[in-house]
């Protein structure tokens, strides 16, 4: 008998119970306490947009009710998830198939069954599990009881379309359930080399490294930086995989309570979605509302009774790569302080299905070294005397859940911070929050490899020695460390002493640059290098989004935006939010468009398009005539981030206003022509195109129209489709939204005298599967601008106009 959701249900389903827990039950019956505690037990209660609510007396009854919960909504989507955390893509799907990851690159199911073979093993799970407090592993143990609990009530004939009788669906195992956290914490860092370790292989014999003593020649850090390796952390670079967020205090709010606002770009496919969820476990203290990834069974983001968070993606390093001096006589050997030194061969074997549908068993070696797995790419060679290695300090983060549950007791930004410092276990994140005192905090208590600055100087080879990695370090970030001496060592992360942090009465924001600048006119400066290294570094120039937050805060206050007053409200900071505003157009456009117009050179076609721009609201608003031309100009000038674009150079000591004024007009206006001569905006009509014409999502209900741009707060990165000749969208896959990158869990909350006033929306939805209620109605608020209240209270959920309520337990 499956749970019936009905409104005001209250009663536990029946088990299928073995001959065994039958005689137990017998038993129990016998003595004189007739009542039987089940192991999980939670109250699920479900709000508009099929939202879960689970009350649970202990955290394993929680993770129990959320397991079940999340299961209805996402079971295919996160069952092929499994099969990647196995290893066994290839024997399913297929040995010449391969995935987009959730990082935007395609992995082979051949190498990635490797690379999850080697990382993702039995011996990780029990370090996560035996460094883990009672109560993190009740809630990863219940989840998985609750997913599994599913399973066997659905049965596998009637599971969704996608994975309906597949014989790669199967029960989660407490193992999966623990290394789905490992997977989560190196989002940042190792998942994105899935092909690159996979694939790893020294030169195909070891007498090829006796032919010649000659070392190779490294190549350059320009050519290094177009590696294979580096273009899969684009999307992290370029901040695709990014965030906004602010904090504000009691002198810029209007009732002098705090407010948040979080707005994470995710992408809107794989296990990097985000789920909706609030958990109560009354007896633990814990009661917090807000959104999730993928298999992690408590909130990441979201808020409580007093107390509202959320995150952005850090700058911090957190792995380094390792050069290896290859012993001249063996590949699998590395010198290290003038000593020859062997990897770890780690033979494995998997299952890969070929074109004919037969099983095959491939076999690989892979190696691993002191400091992590081998690695390699075109560039990131294994040659005869070099090769490298991925050293990553989320793989030995054991505390995710721990840090999580301590984070959604705090009740205060003061306690949080507290919370943070207990463990500095939160992988890959900036933290920004607000409280109902009306404090504001800015923290980066994140992941970072325990580099010192000495060592960034002494120990990533430079030109001196005639490597390219300063060289890389400086242009990318990518920090490649010497692995031939001990001296350069490194072991954990950066501790909470060395972290950086801000409490404020006014504000705090962050959009993916780092701690250096989150309030105005404030400069938090001296930390370790290896938080933010190269284009990140302390004091370098903002990016469009952080620029614009202080910009939006500063004109707020002045009352210069054009909105009633000079503070926050909720209402408000929605307003302005949806407008999307784009800075650095502001700074740069004017200038450029009064000089293409007088140009005596300029042809017809691109002085109609300076025309429009100049015209322009410079915003990215869904109906803003102007906004796509220039996205698509914005890019081909390389996001104006050259200083030659500029005539007012960046000064650290006003971050908000400069640079500024446009310089190299020429070149721009060479770009706007090849521009305008595209298929794209070569006519009168096609360079008025409004966001709300080619920013769409297709539905069974037909196509809904995205709001935000690639740049702004405001944020969406469709993939660019041409749909015709000369017609593009900016648009997702429609079943799986695969290619789709932007806003995706959003949230403003604040307090009143009773509580938390809290509204936002889950720009995909709930549910991952296209024939699920859940699965695009809240895609529909979004597409229409509106905001969805987020139930926290008890009279706020019973009050909701689609409560459920179901118990559950075994």
């Amino acid at each position: 008998m499956k749970p019936v959701f009905r409104r005001g249900d209250r009663f536990a389903t029946p088990l299928k119970l073995s001959a065994v827990a039958v005689a137990a039950i017998l038993a129990a019956c016998s003595s004189s306490d007739n009542t039987i505690t089940p192991e999980y037990a939670a109250t699920i209660r479900t709000t508009s947009y099929g939202v879960p609510h689970v009350l649970a007396d202990n955290f394993k009854g929680a993770g129990f009710g959320y397991g079940y919960a999340f299961a209805q909504q996402n079971f295919c989507l996160y069952a092929e998830e499994l099969v990647t955390l196995r290893g066994e893509r290839a024997q399913y799907f297929g040995a010449t198939g391969g995935y987009l990851g959730q990082l935007g690159t395609t992995s082979g199911n051949v190498d990635s069954d490797f690379y999850y073979k080697l990382l993702f093993n039995k011996a990780q799970a029990d370090r996560i599990k035996s460094n883990s407090s009672q109560a993190a592993r009740d809630i990863v143990t219940g989840f998985a009881a609750g997913y599994n609990r599913y399973l066997s009530d659905t049965g596998a004939a009637n599971l969704p379309a996608e994975c309906r009788s597949a014989d790669w669906v199967k029960p989660m195992t407490e193992d999966e359930a623990y290394l789905r956290l490992t997977q989560a914490a190196v989002a940042g860092s190792s998942l994105n080399f899935i092909n690159s370790i996979g694939n790893a292989q020294p030169p195909a014999t070891a007498v090829a490294s006796l032919k010649s003593n000659r070392r190779e020649k490294l190549p350059s850090a320009r050519q290094l930086a177009a590696s294979p390796m580096v273009a899969a952390l684009q999307n992290l670079q370029d901040h695709t995989i990014g965030s906004n967020g602010f904090g504000l205090g009691r002198e810029v709010t209007q009732s002098g309570k705090g407010i948040v606002m979080g707005n994470p770009h995710f992408p809107w496919w794989g296990a990097l979605r985000l789920h909706q969820i609030h958990i109560t476990v009354p007896n633990e203290k814990y009661d917090v509302m807000g959104a999730t990834l993928l298999g992690v069974p408590l909130p990441l983001i979201g808020f409580n009774s007093t107390l509202g968070w959320t995150h952005t993606f850090s700058t911090d390093n957190r792995f380094t790569l390792r050069y290896l001096a290859l012993d001249p006589s063996n590949p699998t050997r590395y010198i290290k302080d003038g000593a020859s030194k062997p990897m770890t061969a780690v033979p494995l074997s998997i299952s890969a299905k070929g074109a004919d549908g037969k099983l095959t068993t491939v076999s690989r070696t892979l190696y691993t070294t002191e400091f992590g797995p081998m690695l390699m790419d075109k560039d990131f060679a294994w040659g005869r005397s070099s090769a490298f290695a991925i050293q990553d300090a989320n793989y030995s983060n054991y505390q995710l859940i721990d840090q999580v549950i301590l984070n959604g007791k705090a009740t205060s930004v003061d306690g949080l911070l507290q919370a943070a410092a207990t463990h500095t276990a939160m992988p890959w994140v900036n933290t920004m929050a607000a409280d109902k005192n009306g404090d504001a905090m800015y923290l980066n208590y994140s992941v970072a490899a325990k580099v010192a600055d000495a060592q960034l100087a002494a120990c990533v080879p430079g030109r001196d020695v005639g490597a390219p990695f300063q060289d890389l370090m400086a242009t990318t970030g990518l920090v490649v460390m010497a692995g031939t001496a001990s001296a350069c060592d490194w072991s954990g992360s950066i501790g909470a002493a060395q972290r950086p942090s801000i409490k404020r009465s006014d504000y705090i924001v962050n959009a993916n640059d780092s701690h250096w600048w989150s309030t105005a006119n404030t400069f938090l400066t001296g930390y370790p290098k290896i938080i933010a290294t190269g284009p990140d570094a302390e004091g370098s120039v903002q990016n469009n989004r952080t620029r614009t937050g202080h910009a939006i805060v500063r004109d707020r206050l002045s009352g210069a935006d054009g909105l009633p007053g000079n503070r926050f409200t909720v209402a408000n900071l929605q307003q302005i939010y949806q407008k999307s505003r784009f800075f650095k157009a502001e700074k740069w456009l004017p200038g450029f468009t009064a000089e293409c117009l007088a140009s005596p050179t300029a042809s017809a076609a691109a002085k109609d398009a300076c025309a429009v721009l100049k015209d322009w609201d410079k915003t990215h608003a869904p109906m803003s005539v102007g906004a796509v031309l220039f996205l698509e100009f914005y890019a081909a000038l390389g996001e104006l981030e050259a200083p030659s674009w500029w005539s007012v150079a960046f000064n650290p000591a006003d971050p908000l206003e400069t640079p500024r004024g446009n310089a190299g007009t020429a070149a721009a206006l060479t770009k706007l022509e090849a521009l305008v001569a595209t298929a794209q905006f070569d006519s009168f009509a096609k360079r008025r195109i409004r966001p709300a014409d080619v920013q769409v999502v297709q539905r069974a209900e037909g196509n809904l129209s995205i709001p935000g741009g690639r740049y702004t707060f405001n944020n969406w990165r469709g993939q660019k489709v041409e749909i015709a000749p000369g017609t593009y969208v900016y648009t997702g896959d429609p079943k799986t939204n695969a290619g789709a990158y932007g806003n995706s869990y959003m949230q403003f909350v604040t307090w009143d005298d009773n509580g938390p006033v809290a509204e936002g929306v889950l720009s995909y939805s709930q549910s991952s599967n296209p024939a699920h209620v859940n699965f695009s109605d809240q895609t529909r608020k979004y597409s229409a601008g509106e905001w969805v209240k987020l139930p926290y209270t008890d009279a706020q959920i019973k009050a909701d106009p689609n409560f459920k309520e179901v118990k559950i337990s075994q």
